[in-house]
């Protein structure tokens, strides 16, 4: 069984290759072959047109495990600092890497980049890429789950990841559904720059449309910050917002956000989409495993999405591994078992999380507002409490129960 254990996985995103890496860093027996749809991009975008990522203390360590993060870290922005504040209201608090005692609360990192190291990363330990290929269909021999490409090659596997975000048409066939729920509201999201140096502070702002991330690129010069934006609206408000030209929306973002930083010099392409939870009903069925997006979509104000994708990368690689030891087979339910209860309490907490956060960033008038600030003065006098809500963000699994 070990030596001919085979793991298929579809979708050549950051979750796909990170579940392929942590799979073949794992068991180096193991025959993973992933699958992409679009051929991968080469070349570096615009600094101020890149789309990124968080990635949390527990994800940094996951990275360093694959050999990733040695390289990686060179390319990040730090998060020394995140200053949470309520725009034109009293309350607010810093939270710093001293209440925690660690040299960064986080990273930010350009997807692109990130992307760019997974691939080479998989490609260096064995993964088999096949880009561009796409699934036809998901099609089972009656022994062992597998797909049929568009060149109508049929490709059978032990174990199938389903890593390719949302695909109704995969659900159906395995008769799998999605609970979709509407926030209300829309993620725009966009690369700004300030003058001055970059100073590794995040900022969470509550505005008057709605939560808003700042968080720190690496500076492309020692004259100019840049910063990664997601910023929350109401689906009434996204419209409006979205069709200001360029300074116009310059200008909406600078009050929104203040001058904290100063006069916003430059905004980058934006992008626009409905913040829609999705919940896979079953995460298994029948050798198919459906992970990253794929099961579960998170409130981006937390930036947690990905670093729930690696640890349960991680998770399920251990879990595959400790099976092949034991000459078990890698896709059957009850050895999977284990993985699947884990992910769920990790998955509800982090849903939880994340949801009551976004909760709290929203507008809900001039009673509930009051509390909240409240809330946020107090935590910048009492350091106990400040460092347990800055712990939780780091992702360590102390931090967690």
């Amino acid at each position: 069984m070990t030596d001919s254990a085979r793991v298929l996985i579809l979708g050549g995103g950051l979750a796909g290759l990170s579940f392929a890496i942590a799979l073949a860093a794992e068991a180096p027996e193991l025959n993973v072959t992933l699958l992409e749809a679009q051929p991968f991009r080469a070349g570096s975008p615009n600094p101020l047109d890149t789309r990124a990522s968080a990635l949390n203390l527990h994800s940094v360590e996951q990275l360093e495990q694959w050999s990733l993060w040695s390289e990686l870290s060179r390319s990040v922005g730090v998060i020394e600092e995140i200053h949470v504040s309520h725009r034109g209201h009293f309350g607010s608090t810093l939270m710093t890497t001293a209440d925690l005692g660690v040299p960064a609360l986080g990273y930010v990192v350009e997807n692109h980049i990130l992307g760019a190291a997974l691939l080479a990363r998989a490609e260096q330990l064995g993964v088999t890429i096949r880009s561009p290929l796409k699934c036809q269909a998901l099609q089972s021999d009656g022994c062992h789950p597998g797909v049929m490409t568009e060149d109508g090659e049929v490709l059978s596997a032990d174990l199938v990841l389903l890593a390719a975000g949302a695909a109704p048409e995969w659900f159906h066939e395995l008769g799998i559904t999605v609970a979709e729920r509407s926030t209300h509201n829309h993620a725009i999201v966009f690369n700004a720059s300030f003058q001055g140096q970059q100073a590794g502070r995040a900022f969470e702002r509550f505005t008057s449309h709605g939560p808003l991330a700042v968080l720190p690129l690496p500076s492309i010069s020692r004259s100019e910050q840049r910063y990664n934006v997601v910023w929350s609206v109401p689906d009434t408000e996204a419209p409006a917002l979205g069709a200001l030209e360029g300074p116009a929306f310059s200008e909406a973002f600078q009050a929104a956000f203040g001058w904290r930083l100063g006069a916003v010099a430059a905004v980058g392409q934006r992008s626009q989409w409905p913040l829609v939870r999705l919940l896979a009903s079953e995460q298994y069925r029948a050798g198919y495993l459906l992970v990253g997006n794929a099961a579960h979509t998170l409130h981006p104000v937390a930036g947690q999405g990905l670093n729930l994708s690696l640890r349960e990368a991680g998770l399920l690689a251990a879990a595959v591994g400790s099976s092949m030891r034991r000459g078990a087979p890698i896709g059957q339910l009850n050895h999977l078992s284990p993985y699947l209860a884990e992910v769920t309490e990790e998955q509800h907490f982090v849903t939880h999380s994340t949801d009551l956060l976004a909760t709290l960033f929203n507008r809900r008038g001039p009673l509930l507002d009051a509390p909240r600030n409240l809330s946020l003065a107090l935590l910048d006098l009492v350091p106990r409490a400040r460092a347990r809500v800055a712990s939780v963000g780091t992702g360590r699994r102390s931090a967690l129960r």
